[in-house]
């Protein structure tokens, strides 16, 4: 349960950096060293340099990435690997059954108090 709330957590808040991010463009200036974060960032790095041909350029930025890339692996759980995406999935379903009980209940008690009003 702290898990699914730190999940939550984490996905609001990295979904509002995203939705914000070029209000101020903090995030895609400011980088983080790949060396803090797991190894597939700088092979993502790697990878694109090479494809664009541009392996020998930007030698100050050539171990870090920009802190958007980090947020949008947070919000979209490739950041965890595949398993967060099963784990994002299964979190996203049960709020999805979790509204539509709420809402089902909801107008189930709302539903009596209006027959008994109407029958007095």
């Amino acid at each position: 349960m702290i898990l699914t709330s730190i999940i939550l957590i984490i996905i609001s808040i990295t979904g509002i950096v995203l939705i914000h991010e070029h209000d101020t463009h903090f995030f895609s200036r400011t980088r983080i060293t790949t060396s803090i974060l797991p190894p597939q960032y700088q092979y993502r790095l790697d990878t694109m340099r090479q494809a664009q041909g541009t392996t020998s350029s930007f030698q100050k930025d050539a171990n870090s990435v920009p802190l958007s890339w980090l947020m949008y692996d947070l919000h979209s759980g490739t950041f965890f690997g595949k398993w967060a995406w099963i784990y994002y999935d299964l979190i996203s379903v049960a709020l999805i059954l979790y509204s539509i009980s709420g809402i089902y209940l909801f107008i189930g008690i709302m539903k009596p108090k209006s027959i008994k009003k109407k029958e007095c």
